[in-house]
């Protein structure tokens, strides 16, 4: 999970301890230090007297989990980038770790590299066009309360973006799996001009395993982004993705041995807001999947944050959300959960962070769910509740 675009302050580092710090850049072309990053944590009980629980589907689309106050883990990634100039050239290396503990009560798996990758634009024959390589996350697009990523073309690869302005292409080496790699070729066409006050994005995803059994695949993405959706103060991002074989519904690899057979839609609707105290975002998510075998499992998910500002500091954060899946021929799973959170923050908009809340939250579900939470003391019931805190920050 990354932080809200916009929300971002930098660090930025004295020449003379730059220099110490690396001791191989030069003063006439080393700019300053980036730093950047997002972290979350903070301790939880629940009603059943047992490790902390939080609810979430075993099944369906992603992006059905409505994140407030139900997040067990701790989670944090850290972003350093060096800019350097010289001869007309503009380039950047950025190195991002993160850290991720599953269980609070225990310790995580310490530093790994989540992204590494340079830049560089200003080649004479394609000035404004940027040449990268290495592992990167490109062109994400999230609806920050259920922490998901709809488009998120990452991994280790090679390209080039902003060709006349808005055009990239990119190819992708999969490399995961013994003996079962994968090729992957993403095109976007970003920031297009639409209506009024909106961009329109499309992304294209062709991918390939390429090992006996492996297959091709294809995914066509757009999302439209609008500011003062209808003469209000809302934003609206809508996203309408399609898949085929080995591609995903996220521009990413899929399942790289599913053939044709494997297809899937999904349509996200997202609005956010901030009007006086009042701020807020929703989403509307409707999917449906089908895998290599030809089962298909249709999903539906709606649910909302709002927070209202009660001084400057102080604010009251709830959290509603209701997801659904159906696999074919089977039951339909259903979750509902809640969260009251009143939270101290640096000032009282929805988007201001950081954030120290103290949360409860109830969910209940049924029985073709099954165990939402994982832990063994939920095993046959159907609803729980947790308490705690949480503190959410990026920078």
């Amino acid at each position: 999970m990354t932080r809200t675009p916009g929300a971002r302050n930098v660090a930025r580092l004295p020449l003379a301890a730059l220099l110490a710090l690396t001791g191989a850049l030069s003063a006439p072309t080393a700019q300053a230090l980036d730093w950047s990053g997002y972290f979350r944590a903070g301790p939880g009980l629940t009603s059943n007297s047992t490790n902390r629980a939080c609810y979430g589907l075993n099944g369906g689309t992603s992006g059905m989990k409505y994140r407030l106050g139900n997040e067990c883990d701790l989670y944090g990634e850290f972003l350093l980038s060096q800019d350097v100039k010289k001869d007309g050239l503009e380039a950047r290396v950025s190195l991002m770790t993160n850290h991720y503990t599953g269980n609070t009560d225990t310790d995580g798996k310490g530093l790994a590299i989540e992204q590494l990758w340079a830049e560089v634009k200003g080649f004479d024959f394609a000035p404004e066009a940027t040449f990268w390589i290495g592992k990167e996350r490109g062109r994400r697009g999230d609806v920050h309360i259920v922490d998901t990523f709809f488009t998120e073309m990452k991994g280790v690869g090679a390209g080039v973006k902003n060709i006349g302005g808005n055009f990239g292409v990119a190819y992708y080496k999969n490399d995961d799996q013994p003996n079962k790699p994968g090729h992957r070729v993403n095109l976007e066409w970003v920031n297009l001009p639409a209506n009024d006050d909106a961009k329109l994005n499309v992304f294209a995803t062709f991918t390939k395993g390429q090992f006996t059994g492996g297959k091709s695949g294809m995914a066509l993405a757009v999302r439209h982004d609008q500011s003062k959706f209808l003469g209000t103060g809302l934003s609206n991002t809508l996203w309408v993705q399609l898949s085929q074989g080995s591609a995903a519904l996220n521009s990413n690899f899929g399942d790289l041995s599913a053939g044709s057979k494997a297809k899937g839609w999904r349509i996200v609707e997202s609005f956010n807001g901030q009007s006086g105290a009042l701020g807020g975002q929703v989403m509307l998510l409707l999917a449906k999947e089908t895998n290599g075998a030809g089962v298909s499992t249709t999903s539906s998910s709606i649910g909302g944050r709002m927070s209202y500002g009660l001084s400057r500091h102080f604010k009251f954060v709830s959290e509603l959300g209701v997801s659904q899946y159906k696999p074919e021929g089977g039951a339909t799973a259903r979750l509902t959960k809640l969260t009251l959170a009143p939270t101290l923050s640096i000032d009282s908009s929805f988007w201001s962070r950081p954030e120290l809340r103290f949360y409860v939250t109830t969910a209940k579900w049924n029985a073709a769910a099954g165990n939402v939470t994982g832990n063994p003391a939920f095993n046959g019931k159907t609803s729980g509740t947790s308490a705690g805190a949480q503190v959410e920050w990026w920078f």
